[in-house]
């Protein structure tokens, strides 16, 4: 009684203390002159503490969930405006005006979220919006909260035409000098929608425990102390984050619905964090088709190496699946596959096209491909996992590749086995100073070299995987590898 007396002091409307203490004394001398029995002060404390406990976890986990699709909201626009800030600079630095629409354009189509999308020069001059009437004006910054800033990137909530917009801001750098920027704007509706959903089923979840709490209270109160504090551990077990909560059931009547009733809020906040991981998942999924959008778009500079990518990435996901790689070791296989040529983007298309032999000057600037490959990849944080690949890929057995002469195991297995199936798709396909090989050819080729350019024990799998190889009548360009 006396806690309770102790909550009612605590949540008065009023704050004067004279006036505070003389409504409470009052209050207290009524509650100590009343004779309340055992039962209904135990109902009434245990209703109490259910309220509490039941209400701050819904806080909690509403606290959780929003912090949760914020940060994803925000980490999706960043990855959308990071991704096209590379492809962006190039452009602009060939003024390849038609590159920067077709950019925005597909960004904008494929990203329902995104509101709208623009790169400006270093004044402020649109070059590319997704509304095309606003080319070449001057965009025009709003006034906002900054909500982050890291390396150049800001992020600020906005109001834009009349509507809520969180503004990612990414610059576009080369050679150290910035030359524009990458202006993504996402509606600030998705995530108000996102929140109202997880906070309708939190509430629903938050009421049907007090329903349950108030009832089994009511009718076995001298039962209530052992139960409460259980669920009290069970809820300051949900914040401390282990979401896997069950409480055992003693008996079969309304206390044990309560208990059943928070173990079915525990497992929908499971199911809640199931979901959310989803929505993660598809985020990363979507990061994916990105890259192998740019992938085959680089691939496409060149008529003789389209698709070139998508069957390394095929090629290297059979002798990944011998080799045992799980899925998530495979799927990076396939990512890294879809990046290794990635540095030619900054080889000139007069080069990457030319119909003869390449001159030493020009095999010489081929050659920093992967260096310049693995520049790019240090500018996202998220794709310095497939450095070691993109570094490496031309790296020999031996220790006579390139660009760093590596040897034998020094060499990361991924890019080892790109080495081969790089290989052996460079001497199948055709060029115009020259016949692609037939794949029996191919294979003799690669098994001339193990041990000198590939592994041994990589170019036999290898050669065991062409068999399934030569079943698919058809490679896909890009995606479905796995």
């Amino acid at each position: 009684m006396t806690a309770l007396l102790k909550i009612i002091r605590l949540y008065l409307p009023f704050r004067i203390p004279g006036w505070q203490f003389q409504m409470a004394n009052p209050i207290a001398t009524w509650f100590k002159r009343r004779s309340w029995g055992i039962r209904l002060k135990l109902t009434l404390i245990t209703l109490s503490l259910i309220a509490l406990t039941t209400f701050g976890s819904s806080v909690v986990v509403i606290s959780i969930m929003d912090n949760f699709l914020f940060q994803s909201l925000i980490k999706r626009g960043s990855s959308i405006a990071l991704s096209a800030a590379t492809p962006a600079g190039f452009s602009i630095l060939s003024n390849d005006r038609l590159a920067l629409d077709n950019l925005v354009a597909k960004i904008k189509e494929s990203q329902p979220d995104v509101a709208y999308m623009t790169i400006i020069d270093r004044k402020g001059v649109i070059l590319a919006h997704n509304q095309l009437e606003e080319n070449g004006a001057v965009f025009e910054p709003s006034e906002g909260i900054l909500v982050e800033e890291d390396r150049g990137l800001r992020v600020k909530k906005i109001t834009r035409n009349g509507l809520l917009s969180y503004e990612i801001e990414a610059p576009i750098t080369f050679a150290n000098n910035m030359v524009g920027n990458v202006i993504v704007g996402l509606k600030g509706d998705t995530l108000v929608a996102a929140k109202k959903i997880a906070r309708g089923k939190t509430l629903w979840i938050t009421l049907l425990a007090l329903t349950f709490g108030a009832a089994g209270s009511l009718a076995l109160a001298s039962f209530l102390t052992a139960p409460i504090k259980r669920l009290a551990a069970g809820v300051s077990q949900i914040k401390s984050g282990n979401k896997r909560v069950e409480i055992k059931i003693t008996s079969r009547d309304e206390l044990g619905e309560l208990t059943g009733s928070f173990n079915e809020m525990s497992k929908v906040i499971l199911a809640q964090k199931d979901s959310l991981e989803s929505y993660a998942e598809n985020l990363e999924e979507s990061y994916a088709s990105m890259l192998r959008i740019l992938a085959a778009a680089l691939d496409a500079r060149d008529k003789y190496t389209l698709g070139h990518s998508a069957r390394v990435a095929w090629l290297s996901l059979l002798v990944g699946r011998k080799l045992g790689l799980d899925e998530d070791e495979l799927k990076e296989l396939e990512m890294a596959c879809f990046l290794h040529d990635i540095g030619k983007i900054r080889v000139p298309d007069l080069i990457l096209t030319k119909e003869e032999r390449l001159d030493d000057q020009e095999y010489e600037l081929i050659m920093q491909h992967p260096v310049h490959g693995a520049e790019i990849l240090r500018l996202s944080d998220s794709l310095h996992k497939y450095i070691p690949v993109v570094l490496h890929h031309h790296e020999w057995y031996n220790g006579q590749g390139y660009p760093h002469g590596l040897r034998g195991e020094e060499i990361h297995q991924y890019a080892q086995i790109v080495t081969i199936t790089d290989s052996y798709d460079a001497m199948t396909s055709s060029r115009p100073y020259r016949q692609g090989l037939s794949k029996s050819a191919a294979a003799r080729e690669i098994n001339k070299f193990r041990g000198t350019q590939f592994s041994p024990h990589l170019v036999d799998i290898f050669l065991e995987s062409l068999s399934e190889f030569e079943e698919v009548k058809e490679i896909p360009f890009a995606g479905g590898m796995r």
